[in-house]
């Protein structure tokens, strides 16, 4: 069984600090009866007035301190923060000034600026900032040992350094100084007292002013904390800035885009569940994507503005990496599935046109910002985005982008929605790409066949509609194993040489050949078409016979059983899986898209140091598929 959790350095120290007056059980007059007491203070009149001092003096540090945790959790200014402490301590032990010198370990240097405290409590208005080493003086003595110091007579004292008293015109007597940690037990400032107003400072004087060191310690930690925080926010906005500002499109684009269009012929094939890929060029990509929103009627019927628009479609464009598959070629293909099989075929008929377009922007916007990589490597290697989301980290990465693009001026292509129809569109948009995650498919999968299997689906019912949504999803996601077999076998190329690149890089990272997935193993080219039969989970399909058997025909057989015009994806499917059987029989796999292509240095950034470990790779990688 666990024990109590471990305190912090800087809880241990607070509970190991003596009060500056007496506990109320060294009084000894709790225990006393209301008639005993009475006796107590008539015949002890030195006791009992020793007791309501102390008393008196412990309800003021209680005061003084419930004041300072106050402050402590309403404010994260420093200078606010010191000034409310250094003021209450001055209160209370009766001082003419109370000072902060912030220690600079690096340089070994203290620096005095605005937490200077009068002898009438107010700050000073002395803005002149004092630094000086920390080899001399009290306060670097203090600084640099971590020691406590009591100066009686500060002029008789050889540590003392005047050189403060001589910049200031001030005159001091005497010096009680402690030093302040933080969380690690490092001092990080020096407090220091000077002149008691009657008498020489005293252990009382110790012990208040140690307490008061340590909640300077914790507010200066937290406030520094606070600054960080904010500085990463700052720099944060910064890069987003900076980034919207590179992915924006220029007006010249917006009106090029806006007023371009595409044969009505191909404006025909777009409509059609089987497109071919392959036969559009990706420079015409994106006026074909602006063709679906207008020949969908989803533009005119959502007021969706065309500069909008073509601003939105070149900021989605620009916001996909130079991956060799995950890109913007791939989102395309996806977007003219769903949009095919959500207006000519029988699925369209469950939907509304609100959640078609929601679909539609799904599918361009699924993949956004993919870094080639998938979901277990982002957990594995501890990247920014893995320690981000706890499931469905790259998906989530992609609405959350998805997102940001529709909230930017000019590009929210929802704008004219009611609210509650664009908290509708939004929450679509976010189900349908999440679904896109092939580790959350086969629950998803299971489910919508056995209510087809079961002939109870009911358009009714919500969740039978949004099991319906998920596998289209996933149907486009996957829909190139239904394209004609060159078209289907570009794409496979594509995808695998995209795995191999993240097995090249995860090697680089130090993991051994024998330690990769065979699908990650560019030593395993020649075995890309053979099937590898008796695994039921995507992690473990290795080749795409196998991938078509376990991943993709499920999807489409399925869909086919609900929808009679959807039996084409299910033959087609069936088609390719006898092609890639046929390749087994011709011996070694031999790539039939251009080595340039699939061992080009790629635009995509990868994360800190694995950039610098992974640049071994290229020239490997291309002497492998080349041989």
């Amino acid at each position: 069984m666990a024990g109590p959790p471990k305190r912090s350095l800087a809880m241990e120290r607070m509970t190991k600090l003596e009060m500056p007056f007496k506990r109320v059980d060294d009084l000894n007059i709790l225990s006393k009866t209301r008639d005993d007491l009475q006796a107590w203070i008539i015949n002890n009149p030195p006791q009992a007035t020793e007791a309501m001092q102390e008393l008196a003096l412990a309800q003021k540090f209680f005061s003084i301190m419930l004041d300072i945790t106050a402050n402590l959790m309403e404010n994260t200014n420093t200078k606010h923060l010191m000034e409310v402490i250094m003021q209450r301590t001055a209160e209370l032990i009766h001082c003419d000034r109370c000072s902060i010198f912030l220690y600079d370990r690096a340089s070994n240097e203290l620096r005095s600026h605005v937490f200077d405290i009068c002898e009438d409590g107010r700050v000073s208005e002395e803005q002149n900032a004092v630094t000086f080493s920390a080899s001399i003086g009290i306060a670097g003595h203090v600084a640099t040992t971590g020691e406590t110091l009591i100066i009686p007579d500060a002029y008789a004292d050889e540590r003392f350094n005047p050189e403060v008293d001589y910049k200031t015109g001030f005159k001091t007597r005497n010096i009680l100084c402690t030093p302040i940690f933080d969380n690690h037990s490092d001092v990080i400032a020096v407090t220091q007292i000077i002149n008691k107003k009657e008498g020489d400072f005293n252990k009382r004087d110790v012990n208040s002013l140690k307490v008061f060191a340590s909640y300077c310690g914790l507010a200066m930690h937290n406030a520094r904390l606070h600054d960080q925080v904010q500085q990463d926010a700052r720099r944060q906005q910064v890069a987003l800035e900076m980034l919207s500002y590179h992915t924006r499109a220029h007006p010249k684009e917006v009106e090029a885009l806006s007023t371009a269009t595409i044969s009505q012929d191909l404006s025909l094939q777009l409509r059609s569940i089987t497109f071919d890929p392959l036969s559009i060029d990706i420079d015409d990509t994106l006026v074909a994507a602006r063709t679906m929103f207008i020949d969908s009627g989803f533009s005119q019927k959502f007021r969706i503005r065309p500069d909008e628009l073509s601003a939105w479609l070149l900021c989605v464009k620009r916001s996909y990496r130079d991956v060799r598959y995950h890109n913007w070629k791939h989102a395309f293909n996806v977007a003219q599935f769903v949009y095919a099989a959500l207006l000519t075929t029988q699925v369209g008929t469950y939907f509304s046109d609100l959640e078609k377009l929601s679909v539609l922007v799904a599918a361009l916007s699924h993949d956004l910002d993919h870094r080639g990589t998938n979901n277990t490597f982002e957990k594995k290697y501890s990247t920014p985005l893995g320690a981000l989301y706890s499931t469905s980290t790259l998906e989530q990465h992609h609405f959350d982008r998805a997102v940001t693009i529709l909230s930017t001026e000019g590009q929210n292509i929802l704008s004219t929605l009611p609210s509650k129809q664009y908290e509708e569109a939004i929450k679509m948009i976010e189900s349908a790409i999440l679904a896109t995650d092939l580790g959350c498919h086969f629950s998803q999968r299971k489910k919508y066949k056995d209510i087809v299997d079961n002939g109870i689906f009911d358009p009714q019912n919500r969740r039978h509609l949004d099991l319906l949504r998920s596998n289209v999803m996933t149907a486009g996601d996957l829909s190139a194993v239904t394209k004609p077999f060159p078209a289907q076998r570009h794409v496979a190329e594509l995808v695998y040489s995209e795995f191999f690149d993240q097995g090249d890089l995860e090697r680089a990272l130090g993991a051994r050949p024998e330690d990769l997935q065979d699908l990650m193993n560019r030593q395993k080219l020649s075995d890309l078409p053979k099937m590898q039969a008796g695994h039921t989970y995507f992690i473990n399909i290795i080749f795409q016979v196998g991938f078509i058997d376990f991943v993709a025909s499920p999807v489409y057989e399925t869909l086919a059983s609900h929808f009679s015009d959807l039996e084409v994806l299910k033959l087609e499917v069936a088609r390719n899986r006898r092609d890639w059987e046929q390749l087994c029989e011709q011996g070694p796999y031999k790539f039939c898209t251009p080595i340039e292509i699939l061992t080009a240095r790629t635009k995509s950034d990868l994360v800190g140091e694995m950039a610098k470990r992974a640049e071994e790779r290229l020239s490997a990688s291309s002497d492998t598929v080349t041989a």
